[in-house]
């Protein structure tokens, strides 16, 4: 009988290809992954796993989406800077209207409805809806309308969900993934990639120095410390029993790579560096041990867990 592990996929945009190489190194060790909880890029690894798509089979879909549509709007969308028309065409295709209930292991995304503020766990209704959701970084992709909710990208309140993954499997020890908690450190802005497919270099260039496009990024990388943060923190209260963590701090959460390897390659290393941990954290002495605690970077945050 296989070992089981539930595994919570967190958000972290292009970085989210080494959620790939960790599903493929679990599997190689022998690992059952009996439920996928996902945030943003977590939730589209997360969404094409549970339907039944091997790890090589959901990194061909990825790639299939092509890079000079990838942003493009919809004439329906909701106010936004760029759209996710590329992603969704990619997912229509793949899940086409499959609902939660037809996949083949339980599965579930987090988002936020941007109206009331309260974070919503997405358990039924079409998956890739859901994954879009979950993926609508606020300003940037345009919100996704759900029932009465409003929805946005998950990361702002629970960027890698493990209580969504134990809800899933009780009792199944959660493998966590986290995805860059903080940004490199910058020594200045100079120029600022353009998550834009353009042919042409110089014109890339131009627009890249443009007074908007750096305001753009640094939204976005204000953004990726806030979510850092906020991760830690999370982490520190949710304690899965192993907690992975890529080094794809380096990966533009908004590039679009011709050659995504590398960041594949990176969450199997770590996943593979990590088997021995995962291999205590599945067996029964499991409850003798307290769950790892993760080191905390840039800053001291102090917490206590909930009250019971």
């Amino acid at each position: 009988m296989k070992r089981q592990v539930s595994v919570a996929l967190g958000g972290g945009g292009t970085k989210g290809y080494a959620h790939i190489g960790v599903l493929e190194a679990l599997e190689e060790a022998g690992y059952e992954v009996v439920a996928v909880s996902g945030t943003s890029a977590g939730a589209l690894v997360g969404a094409l796993y549970a339907a039944g798509y091997s790890p090589s089979e959901i990194l061909d879909w990825l790639q299939s989406v092509d890079p000079r549509h990838i942003f493009d709007r919809g004439s329906g969308d909701r106010p936004s800077i760029l759209g996710m028309q590329g992603i969704e065409a990619m997912l229509e295709k793949a899940l086409g209207k499959r609902t939660f209930e037809e996949l083949q292991r339980p599965f579930g995304a987090v988002a936020v409805d941007i109206l009331s503020s309260h974070t919503v766990f997405l358990r039924g209704g079409p998956v890739a809806r859901a994954a879009l959701a979950s993926s609508a970084i606020p300003g940037i992709f345009p919100p996704i309308k759900w029932n009465q909710w409003l929805l946005v990208d998950g990361g702002l309140t629970d960027n890698v969900p493990v209580r969504l993954a134990r809800l899933l499997a009780p009792g199944v020890p959660v493998v966590a993934v986290a995805l860059g908690i903080m940004p490199p450190t910058l020594a200045c802005f100079q120029d600022m990639p353009v998550p834009i497919h353009l042919n042409l270099r110089l014109l890339q260039r131009i627009i890249s120095r443009l007074r908007y496009t750096r305001a753009f990024h640094t939204f976005v990388r204000a953004a990726e410390v806030m979510t850092g943060h906020h991760t830690l923190l999370r982490l520190q209260i949710d304690r899965p029993e192993v907690i992975l963590l890529p080094p794809v701090d380096e990966v533009d959460i908004l590039a679009t790579p011709k050659d995504p390897t590398p960041i594949v390659a990176a969450g199997r290393k770590v996943t593979e560096a990590s088997l021995e941990d995962i291999a205590k954290a599945t067996s029964w002495r499991r409850w003798l041990r307290r769950p790892p605690e993760i080191e905390m970077h840039h800053t001291i945050i102090e917490t206590r867990p909930p009250r019971t």
